[in-house]
């Protein structure tokens, strides 16, 4: 089966504003909204602090960040010089997002702008809420709640009806290593290396995100989507090269399995 390598959220910015198609635009929002949170920057110490916003062209836009190391910098140098009082981050999560963006509206928003700086796309607040309506989706019993129950040994649920969801999963997704390579992440977790894995695209995405990979300088965190049987096949290899685990959705319902025992099984 073919892999296919997705875009890190960067190239897909620089792509829709150099070619801004349909298509380009398209991949963009569904990276945006497929993010598990936004962050923006908040005023003040009080407990309804109001967020920063600026204004193009005389509207008032909210400023989103799609990741808090963004969200800070912005923050620490060119925010502090533009307000007198103490700016914090504050996340929203897209399970959270559809009333949110409902209220800022209300509020007089009128655009929202991702990722402000060199890299950086306005959406409009009535657009931004129908893409909330299109991608982010309820939640519904899934990968995470299947290791909840098992963990936690709730109701009929065991791991090997756990290991069974995963597999029939059409794809699993990786976060390749570097630009110049298709080789997945390996980092050193629970003091071996192991290979990252996520079951959904959301995941990886967000995680690539969180931990640095989607930098301002760097295309690192591209995102490689592979069927369960090739995904196997390729950490037989990892697994010959020293590689001992894969940890799917590394967090709070992250759960890991010997490379070997992995591809025993699935022999």
């Amino acid at each position: 089966m073919v892999r296919h390598i997705h875009a890190t959220l960067n190239q897909l910015i620089d792509t829709y504003l150099s070619i801004p198609t349909t298509a380009s635009r398209s991949a963009l929002h569904k990276a945006l909204f497929g993010l598990s949170r936004w962050h923006t920057i908040q005023l003040g110490n009080c407990e309804d602090r109001p967020p920063y916003i600026e204004y193009e062209d005389g509207e008032p836009v909210l400023l989103v960040f799609t990741d808090a190391e963004r969200a800070s910098s912005a923050a620490r140098t060119w925010i502090a010089d533009r307000v007198e009082t103490h700016a914090t981050i504050e996340s929203i999560s897209l399970e959270d997002l559809l009333p949110a963006l409902e209220e800022l509206k209300e509020s007089g928003i009128m655009s929202l702008r991702f990722d402000h700086g060199p890299r950086s796309v306005l959406i409009p607040i009535d657009e931004a809420i129908e893409l909330a309506v299109i991608h982010v989706k309820p939640l519904k019993k899934d990968i995470d709640t299947l290791v909840k129950a098992a963990i936690e040994g709730l109701g009929p649920v065991a791991e090997p009806d756990l290991w069974n969801a995963v597999r029939e999963l059409p794809n699993w997704y990786l976060v390749a290593d570097v630009d110049e390579t298709e080789d997945p992440l390996v980092w050193i977790l629970h003091d071996e290396p192991c290979v990252l894995v996520f079951t959904d695209q959301s995941k990886a995405r967000s995680y690539a995100v969180e931990h640095g990979l989607e930098g301002c300088m760097t295309d690192a965190g591209r995102l490689i989507e592979v069927d369960p049987e090739r995904a196997l096949h390729c950490f037989r290899d990892l697994a010959r090269r020293g590689v001992a685990g894969a940890v799917f959705n590394d967090g709070p319902f992250g759960f890991y399995a010997s490379l070997n025992q992995l591809c025993d099984k699935a022999a």
